[in-house]
C-alpha cells in the first residue's frame, strides 16, 4: 500500500518526532507535506467576499506541519483546527515547540478518540527537512509502484489485472473515476529537474502525479470528469509551472476510466512517438489518425515489410527519397514540396514519376500514391524513434 504516518516515522525527520495522541492512526496514508498556520487564523483577512476556503488550503492525505501560529494567543483555536483538518483528511499533524510545549488535554482526547496523530518536535528540526523527507518518499514510493518494469508491462499489454489494482491502489495520487496520461520527451528536457519541482507543488497533489521513464517522463491527470478539456487544463498548468520548453514533445492520450490506466499509458507514448515523426504535439491520441492504426503494430512483420516493400526501390536514390518525403511532409501538395526543395514543380512531378516506375505504382491515382508513401514513411520514421531495425 502506499506510504502511512508510521513510515513517516522512519525518516531522518520523523525519528525527531514524539507521537502525542491518536496512535491507532499510523496507518493513515500519506500523499504529501504541508505548512499551515496562517490557514486557521479566524482575524488575518486573506481574501475579500470569504473567497479563502480551507478545503483549498490543503489536501487529504496531507501530513501537515505548523507552528501553530494561529493560536498564539488563544489556545482554543487549536482543537477548531485539528477538527477541520480530521474532517478533509489530513493523515496527521505535527507541530514545532516553539509556542507550545505541549497542547490542551481535550486536543489530544480528541485525537485519540479520531485516531488522528498528532506529533511534537523540538526548534531545532526544520520545517524544510520535514517537507523534504516525505516528498522524497513520496516520490521514491511512486516510484516502485511506477517502475520502468511495470511501465515496460504496461505498454506492452502485459501487465493483468491484479497487477494494475496494485498499482492504483499503492501510488501517492488517489485516482478520480478518469484519467488521462501524458508522455514527454525532447533532447533539451530535464527530467530530474521535472520531477523534483512537480512533487514539491502543492497545487497537482490530488489531480497529477510525473514518474520518469527512459528519457522523459509520463504526467498522469485524474478528474472526476471525462470531457478531455479538464484533463487538458491540468496538463497546461503542469506544463506553465514546471517551464517545459517549445521544443519538447509530448503525445497525450483520450481519456479513461482509472481501471484503464495501462491502455492510457500506451496511448500517450504512442501518441508522444506521432507527435515527433511529425513534428508537432497532437492534443489527444484519437487525433493522431493513421498512427492509431499503425503504432499499435510497428513490431509486426508485415507492418516493416510493407514500408520495405514501397521504399526499398528509392533506398539509394537520394533525390527520390527526398522528393518523397517533402511530398508527404507536404500533404500532397507539388507546389508546397517544390517550394520546400528549392526546385520547379515539374521537377517534382518527374520524380514522382520515377518514383511510381520503380515501385511499380504505375497505375494508382495521385491520392493513392500518396497514401502509400505516407504510410511507409510513417512506419519507418516510428520504427526509428522505437529503435527498431529499419525495414
Amino acid at each position: 500500500m502506499a506510504l502511512t504516518v508510521k513510515d513517516i516515522l522512519e525518516l531522518p525527520s520523523g525519528q525527531k518526532m514524539q507521537l502525542l495522541a491518536g496512535k491507532k492512526g499510523l496507518h493513515r496514508s500519506v500523499v504529501s507535506a504541508e505548512i499551515a498556520d496562517y490557514e486557521f487564523a479566524p482575524d488575518l483577512g486573506l481574501a475579500s467576499d470569504n473567497a479563502f476556503d480551507i478545503n483549498d488550503a490543503m489536501d487529504s492525505g496531507s501530513f501537515v506541519i505548523t507552528s501553530l501560529l494561529f493560536a498564539k494567543d488563544d489556545p482554543t483555536a487549536i482543537l477548531s483546527a485539528v477538527k477541520t483538518m480530521q474532517e478533509i483528511g489530513v493523515a496527521a499533524l505535527a507541530f514545532k515547540q516553539i509556542l507550545y510545549d505541549k497542547l490542551p488535554d481535550e486536543v489530544l482526547a480528541f485525537a485519540d478518540a479520531n485516531d488522528f496523530p498528532i506529533f511534537s518536535f523540538d526548534k531545532n528540526v526544520w520545517f524544510e527537512n520535514i517537507i523534504f523527507d516525505i516528498m522524497y518518499a513520496v516520490q521514491f514510493d511512486d516510484k516502485v509502484y511506477l517502475s520502468e518494469e511495470k511501465i515496460d508491462a504496461m505498454l506492452s499489454g502485459r501487465m493483468n489485472r491484479s497487477e494494475l489494482d496494485i498499482i492504483l491502489k499503492g501510488i501517492s495520487l488517489k485516482l478520480r473515476q478518469f484519467v488521462s496520461v501524458v508522455y514527454i520527451s525532447g533532447d533539451s528536457l530535464d527530467a530530474g529537474r521535472l520531477l523534483r519541482s512537480f512533487y514539491l507543488f502543492k497545487g497537482f497533489q490530488s489531480k497529477g502525479l510525473m514518474v520518469r521513464y527512459e528519457d522523459g517522463v509520463f504526467l498522469i491527470t485524474t478528474s472526476s470528469r471525462m470531457d478531455h478539456k479538464s484533463h487538458d487544463l491540468i496538463r497546461r498548468e503542469a506544463f506553465e509551472l514546471l517551464d517545459i520548453t517549445e521544443d519538447t514533445v509530448w503525445g497525450m492520450s483520450d481519456v479513461h476510466e482509472r481501471t484503464a490506466l495501462d491502455k492510457a499509458f500506451r496511448e500517450s507514448r504512442q501518441c508522444c512517438i506521432a507527435s515527433a515523426v511529425e513534428r508537432r504535439s497532437f492534443p489527444q491520441f484519437s487525433a493522431t489518425g493513421i498512427y492509431r492504426v499503425l503504432l499499435p503494430s510497428l513490431d509486426n512483420e508485415e507492418t516493416a515489410a510493407f514500408a520495405g516493400d514501397v521504399l526499398h526501390a528509392i533506398a539509394n536514390k537520394v533525390d527520390l527519397q527526398e522528393t518523397a518525403q517533402e511530398y508527404v511532409d507536404a500533404g500532397g501538395d507539388i507546389a508546397k514540396a517544390a517550394a520546400s526543395l528549392h526546385c520547379h514543380q515539374n521537377t517534382i512531378r518527374y520524380r514522382l514519376g520515377r518514383i511510381r516506375t520503380l515501385t511499380g505504382m504505375q497505375d494508382v491515382t495521385d491520392s493513392e500514391l500518396y497514401l502509400q508513401l505516407k504510410t511507409a514513411l510513417v512506419i519507418v520514421r516510428a520504427r526509428r524513434k522505437l529503435a527498431f531495425q529499419n525495414p
